[in-house]
């Protein structure tokens, strides 16, 4: 992908929570959105009703991304679209499972090919105009 490269053929990745009880991405809320930590970070918050099945069937539909430096054997992120919103999933435990959070415009890679493939993923799901509305594109 643009700036980077798609890592086709690997997966299916498990889903695992990078702590166990979630605590830094999980919420009260019933939609994705972000808080500021003690150290003024955004943390993005998954929905409340995200359970580890639908992550893991989410996974299944991923799009894998790598920048050109990345030269591990596996996606250094994987994306996924639920519901509109577009989430980002980082190694957990690295080339097996990945864990994910609501992803920030801001934090997006600058990959057109990216941004492309979640447009496209968006469109078959039926939520293009939400995720450009999350990804202020």
């Amino acid at each position: 992908m643009g700036g980077g490269r798609e890592e086709g053929g690997h997966g299916p990745w498990a889903y695992e929570p990078d702590e166990n009880p979630k605590r830094k991405h999980a919420w009260e809320e019933a939609e994705a959105g972000f808080v500021s930590d003690a150290q003024g970070n955004l943390v993005g918050k998954c929905p409340c009703d995200l359970t580890n099945e639908r992550a893991t069937e989410l996974l299944a539909t991923a799009i894998p991304y790598s920048p050109s430096h990345w030269t591990r054997p596996y996606p250094q992120r994987l994306y996924v679209v639920d519901r509109g919103v577009v989430f980002r999933a980082t190694p957990t435990v690295p080339g097996r499972s990945y864990h994910g959070f609501p992803e920030h415009p801001e934090r997006f890679p600058r990959s057109p090919e990216l941004r492309e493939g979640i447009l496209q993923r968006a469109r078959e799901l039926g939520c293009e105009s939400e995720v450009r509305l999350w990804m202020e594109w």
